[in-house]
């Protein structure tokens, strides 16, 4: 596998990433943000990501897209519609509808957490992730509640 150790920002990489993952098959690249908190850490986690070709994604798969202003975001899939795939960070609350295929630079094959590789085929991450999903609602419901409080005491 191929490493490169110099810092580039990933609306600079477009071309390199596609020329490694045609060439190589994988890249690892470090995360940037937190919307896919608390599974990944921002600038502390690295994922592996994977040529797609033209496999259709599944629920729970973390595809790598480019969203029509140029950004490149790193979202779990959530649904499957006619027009495109449902995508959510782990650390959000409003869904992205129609990302279109065509969109889809690669998927996560797996990450590093604290030096240890995690495959999102370990059924344990699985489990984290049918369960992180699963409690959607009440993270929903408790961050409006913690909102809430928040506007309450400082309100007076």
């Amino acid at each position: 596998m191929t490493s490169l150790t110099n810092k580039i920002m990933l609306s600079q990489a477009h071309e390199l990433i596609e020329e490694v993952l045609n060439n190589e098959g994988e890249i690892v690249l470090t995360v940037m943000g937190n919307s896919m908190f608390p599974m990944l850490r921002n600038k502390k986690d690295s994922v592996c990501i994977v040529k797609v070709k033209d496999k259709v994604l599944k629920k729970y798969d973390i595809p790598l897209f480019v969203r029509d202003d140029g950004k490149y975001i790193l979202h779990r899939v959530v649904g499957i519609k006619s027009d495109g795939y449902v995508v959510l960070g782990d650390n959000q609350y409003t869904k992205e509808y129609s990302v279109k295929h065509s969109q889809v630079i690669g998927v996560v094959k797996g990450f590093w957490r604290d030096g240890k590789y995690i495959s999102c085929d370990d059924i344990f991450y699985n489990v984290y992730v049918r369960l992180w999903n699963g409690a959607f609602f009440i993270r929903f419901i408790l961050r409006k509640g913690k909102i809430l409080c928040r506007r309450l005491l400082y309100k007076n």
